[in-house]
């Protein structure tokens, strides 16, 4: 005989709407898989700037870059992304490995930001790599942050 286990009916009600708003959530993903529709996984391209030579550009521009860190899966249709923050605006950087997926990936930014009300966004290219700021905080009223943001960018 095996020995069952007793639970609340509200631990029990918590346990089970928990797991199933965990399962809706994994099923659910608005990103492609990883590396696009090729599920290849994550890799830097070359031939265009890097994550870090972008990081690098906005800390020489006296910019504080944190918790950057890559995205898996990765979105877009990129073959390597990047997310963080820079003073309080959402910053994202991907890579792309030809220009068609570059033009697709920045549509799919602007759509979301789209769906999400954003009212403060910009995203722009150096060569295959694109970058986009977003204000979602408000941390940026007067778009200080973010011209600096793109001034370092754009002198890759």
């Amino acid at each position: 005989m095996r020995a069952r286990s007793r639970l609340r009916p509200s631990t029990l009600a918590l346990a089970l709407s928990l797991s199933a708003a965990a399962a809706a959530g994994a099923g659910c993903s608005k990103k492609p898989p990883a590396g696009g529709a090729s599920g290849a996984p994550a890799a830097h391209v070359s031939g265009t700037p890097q994550t870090g030579d972008v990081l690098g550009a906005l800390k020489d521009a006296g910019l504080n870059p944190e918790g950057f860190a890559p995205l898996e899966p990765v979105p877009y249709g990129a073959s390597y992304c990047e997310q963080g923050r820079v003073q309080g605006v959402d910053t994202l950087i991907c890579e792309y490995a030809d220009d068609g997926t570059l033009g697709r990936g920045k549509q799919l930014v602007h759509d979301e930001w789209s769906r999400e009300n954003v009212q403060t966004g910009v995203a722009t290219a150096a060569k295959r790599t694109l970058l986009a700021v977003a204000d979602r905080g408000h941390h940026d009223p007067n778009g200080k942050t973010i011209a600096q943001i793109l001034k370092a960018f754009r002198k890759l």
